[in-house]
């Protein structure tokens, strides 16, 4: 609990102040909201609380938990990782070493799936490499009439994604399978719509990728094989045995990757192919529908 004003002890704002110069020197990106979010994950406030009651005095336990915080920001450790949540599409998921933190960019994957699903009654949703579940979960929350399976091959990214099913209320329309892409399924399940952010990153990318990115995210949930087509080859020659009839299919590229993918998803025969970017200008999405 915050304690009065005391000359002696800093308070919330301080904190934050302190933090986000230390993050500056250090080249961390974004100082200033990471140091935000640690203090306000610290003192429980959020920005108006930090406003109403910043000047207020930090207690011993707080000041060492945010020492403990700093010192591991400032290692390189992500901000997600600390806390273990992240915030995506205006909820929490839990999140650990075991799993792909959520990025806003996938948010592009959400809405154009959202948008396929508008006509559909009761739409049943594949997810392929679940990981936490983030994808699956939301769409889940945004159509209430909707069941989905998830599919991954790590069995600790399930009982993550199992976690956040539960904790936001999806769980018993949600199934989780473990395994390599559609091994898991049952071979007479169709589905009105798949998704997928798989991995896609080369080994050469591998290299020059953020440190919180490179040392802390599962390299299973990154890596896509020499050109990093290999995960797409794999879900677009086989999705059509498990799309139902005119179903649609989804999956997030790298902001390099719209041709390659585009030709692959024309090879195996989908039509209406289409490419979309995120807010950033970055192709992120390519979809299509099966042509029966």
């Amino acid at each position: 609990m915050l304690t009065p004003p005391d000359k002696d002890l800093p308070n919330a704002r301080v904190a934050k102040r302190d933090l986000a110069k230390k993050f500056l020197a250090a080249n961390i990106p974004f100082p200033d909201a990471d140091a935000l979010e640690l203090v306000m994950a610290a003192t429980r406030l959020d920005e108006a609380g930090l406003i109403l009651k910043g000047n207020l005095s930090l207690p011993p336990e707080i000041i060492a938990k945010l020492a403990d915080y700093s010192k591991r920001r400032l290692s390189g450790e992500p901000v997600d990782h600390i806390l273990g949540w992240r915030e995506f599409y205006g909820r929490k998921f839990k999140v650990s070493k075991d799993v792909l933190s959520p990025r806003a960019d996938t948010e592009t994957l959400i809405e154009h799936t959202l948008a396929a699903m508008k006509d559909m009654d009761a739409p049943r949703i594949l997810d392929l490499g679940t990981g936490s579940g983030a994808i699956l979960i939301t769409c889940l929350l945004e159509r209430n009439d909707a069941r989905g399976d998830g599919v991954d091959i790590s069995p600790a990214a399930l009982d993550i994604a199992q976690i956040n099913a539960s904790a936001l209320g999806v769980d018993r329309r949600a199934q989780w399978h473990c395994g390599n892409w559609f091994t898991p399924l049952s071979k007479d399940t169709q589905y009105d719509i798949i998704i997928s952010n798989p991995p896609y990153i080369t080994p050469d990318a591998m290299q020059s990728l953020e440190r919180e990115v490179k040392d802390y995210d599962p390299h299973i949930a990154l890596q896509g094989g020499d050109d990093g087509l290999e995960a797409y080859r794999h879900i677009l020659s086989h999705a059509k045995n498990w799309l139902a009839p005119n179903g649609w299919i989804g999956v997030e590229i790298g902001f390099d990757q719209d041709k390659a993918v585009r030709n692959i998803f024309g090879a195996e025969g989908f039509v209406e192919i289409q490419s979309h970017r995120d807010l950033g200008g970055n192709d992120r999405v390519v979809c299509a529908i099966t042509n029966s």
